[in-house]
């Protein structure tokens, strides 16, 4: 009995000094991904960076990049073919990058962006202000300003 518990605190210690460096490869993996990704993007490849990015999620779950950047793919891909099932794609997308990081800035102007241009200008207002809470010297803080104004205009 004793044999056996000091073998299983043998085994959880090499797999706890094991995790740290699996997660850092599983991370480096994923950039690796991410980088063939958009490569694909400036290629106009999108349904080849949705691909990508959906595997470097798989390696890296908790990357609110990721998820951005599928979410981008994606409003390309509806871009050229009007598919309601990728817009909703790229709204689930930058959400979940939103859920990892709610602090994302990147991805709150993403999803605000989308709603804005959908006409749903009163959800996009707080996720632009909320961004620019942030990031206080947006490049495009004026027009970002603009669009918040819009969104909570009264009816």
């Amino acid at each position: 009995m004793r044999k056996m518990l000091v073998w299983s605190a043998v085994l959880l210690m090499a797999v706890a000094a094991v995790l740290p460096s699996t997660r850092s490869w599983a991370v480096s993996q994923a950039k690796i991904i991410m980088e063939h990704g958009a490569d694909q993007m400036e290629k106009k490849e999108y349904g080849q960076a949705i691909a990508s990015f959906k595997k470097a999620i798989q390696a890296d779950p908790n990357s609110a990049v990721n998820y951005n950047l599928l979410g981008m793919a994606y409003r390309f891909k509806y871009n050229q073919v009007r598919s309601q099932k990728l817009k909703n794609e790229e709204i689930a997308a930058f959400k979940k990058a939103i859920e990892i990081d709610p602090n994302y800035w990147v991805a709150l102007i993403n999803l605000g962006a989308t709603y804005y241009y959908m006409g749903e200008k009163a959800k996009a207002a707080p996720l632009f202000k909320k961004a620019l809470s942030l990031n206080p010297n947006h490049p495009e803080k004026a027009e970002l300003e603009k669009m918040i104004q819009e969104g909570e205009k009264k009816p």
